[in-house]
């Protein structure tokens, strides 16, 4: 049975490590199962209907998503074992766990292959919901590394559609825990620690001070449960994950209105007020989100907040400006949900609210039938469904409103990027990382080069040590005794060599330059150059003698 290396995610692997193997004894749980399980799981993903062309594709995504499944899974229950309480055969024994890993490595082999799979198709195939995909692609995250920047950035952008859309369809878990939690979504202070907000003290609102300063992600599952007793948990147990998800909404979101702002030359201080009204949306209207997207309301919170203070900025600019950013569709304003024939039911939504908790599923008149929807451009649901139930609000910020302005929400600080080291794939110890200036390493590098600051020669010594295959000396000590004496030979070559009356000739300026690597691959062809000519002067002097 073939195995990665340790400590190495989507190597070659075709079975559990030995870590994972001791696992599994020690949890009473027999590997061989454990292999079955997972059998079963890809057996269901290859029986979907592919193509006679494809059949061959699915087959490979499923040995390449083993060997993503197996380090994944060992460097999870390596993380979460950590946490007071938990246990491996706890974490085993949920079902729901293994099949979103698996989900998870068949994404990384389905878009490494080219296999036309969509992740939403692949989370249908896998019996799986795009809520369920938010609670362990966070762990995911943490186990893949650094070291595949390319695979964590394909599963960022997929956890940024299923925050945007995927996961607000109206058969989504998530109005569950919507409806547990009083039928609204947190607020960004619920959510946010003080520390991840812009200036909260503006807002003349609190934040909670029991929240962890960082959005850590967890399984979102008692682990000392089996997976029979997860479905009948409390209603207080569920409603656990509905923060997190949150806290990850209003950071992505928050980051869009962001960019806009800035391609719209909005102020800080209007964006404040677009922010307070396009939270109090999905906070007091969440109802509104049901098989649609999150950024369709965002545009709307932008035009009636500048409409209201008087800085008009037209509809269409708004969504040329969206189409502009990266990864995002011309199919989000285009393509709106509009229940079709049922307008007053949404008028009647906010009276409503105190009596009932709206969610997808309440009757009908709230949320009609598939039949009776219909879809059109953003303008249409802004003027037929959004002011209806936003408008009001939003007035309360015009500057001739004579009554008690509602306090600004809180914006979440911008994300800024990690200062820890990046190991450069290879042989060598190379790093690169941001310039902290307020933070020095006790460690001091034996070369550091700091883009824009240090001088040339730098960057050429670490081409240098590149090309030799060797770690740079330390100052002040000997260099190997190999590059010494290469060095020395060198230097002889580069002696004999005169200089002209104008300095240094042209060919001992270019072997200075060189470095080591390069004057023994020089070496190596002259040695073949002088081999060759002998080679051709004996053949010459027999062909003389025989003649």
């Amino acid at each position: 049975m073939a195995t990665a290396p340790r400590g190495n995610v989507g190597k070659s692997t075709f079975g559990p490590g030995e870590r994972l193997m001791a696992m599994f004894r020690a949890s009473s749980r027999d590997p061989a199962q454990e292999i079955t399980r997972l059998r079963h799981i890809l057996d269901k993903f290859l029986l979907h209907c592919w193509d006679e062309s494809n059949k061959k594709v699915a087959a490979q995504c499923c040995i390449d998503a083993t060997k993503w499944y197996w380090p994944i899974l060992e460097k999870l229950l390596n993380q979460e074992c950590k946490r007071p309480g938990t246990r491996v055969s706890s974490i085993l024994g949920f079902d729901l766990i293994r099949r979103l890993l698996v989900a998870c490595s068949l994404e990384i082999a389905t878009t490494k292959n080219r296999l036309p799979c969509d992740f939403r198709e692949l989370l249908r195939i896998l019996e799986l919901s795009s809520y369920d995909f938010l609670k362990v692609v966070m762990l995911v995250f943490r186990a893949v590394g650094d070291v595949h920047r390319a695979e964590v950035g394909h599963l960022l952008q997929i956890e940024e559609k299923v925050l945007e859309n995927l996961v607000w369809t109206s058969d989504s878990p998530l109005w569950e825990d919507i409806r547990d939690n009083g039928g609204r979504l947190p607020s960004c202070l619920q959510v946010m620690h003080p520390s991840q907000l812009e200036d909260p003290v503006k807002t003349d609102q609190s934040a909670d001070p029991e929240l962890p300063p960082t959005a850590g992600g967890s399984l979102g599952a008692n682990p000392s449960v089996s997976s029979e007793q997860q479905s009948s948990q409390s209603a207080g147990t569920r409603t656990k994950f509905i923060h997190p998800f949150a806290r990850r909404v209003y950071a992505l979101m928050s980051g869009r209105l962001r960019e806009l702002c800035t391609t719209l030359n909005i102020d800080a201080g209007l964006r404040l007020k677009i922010w307070t009204c396009f939270e109090h949306s999905l906070v007091h209207y969440t109802f509104l989100m049901a098989d649609r997207h999150l950024d369709q309301l965002l545009m709307c919170a932008i035009y009636v907040t500048a409409k209201v203070t008087l800085k008009e900025i037209p509809f269409k600019r708004i969504m040329m400006c969206y189409n502009s950013l990266q990864r995002t569709h011309t199919s989000v304003y285009k393509d709106a949900l509009i229940p079709g024939g049922v307008m007053d039911d949404f008028t009647t939504a906010n009276q409503n609210q105190s009596s009932a908790v709206l969610t997808p599923d309440t009757p009908s008149t709230h949320y009609p039938d598939t039949h009776r929807q219909e879809r059109r451009d953003l303008i249409h649901f802004y003027n037929d469904v959004y002011t209806d139930n936003l408008h009001s609000f939003a007035q309360q910020f015009a500057e001739v409103f004579k009554g008690d302005t509602p306090p600004l929400s809180p914006f979440p600080r911008e994300k800024t990027a990690s200062t820890c080291k990046q190991r450069l794939p290879g042989h060598h110890s190379i790093f690169i990382s941001r310039l902290n200036t307020e933070f020095q390493s006790l460690r001091k590098p034996a070369i550091s080069f700091t883009i824009s600051r240090s001088p040339r020669v730098i960057l050429c010594e670490i081409n240098n040590m590149v090309g030799r295959w060797e770690p740079p000396s330390s100052p002040g000590s000997a260099p190997p005794a190999d590059t010494q004496r290469e060095d020395e030979e060198g230097e002889e070559e580069e002696g004999e060599e005169e200089e002209g009356e104008d300095g240094p000739s042209a060919k001992r300026i270019r072997l200075v330059d060189q470095s080591a690597w390069h004057r023994r691959l020089r070496d190596v062809v002259n040695d073949r150059v002088v081999v060759r000519r002998k080679q051709a002067e004996q053949h010459s002097s027999c062909s003389t003698s025989q003649t």
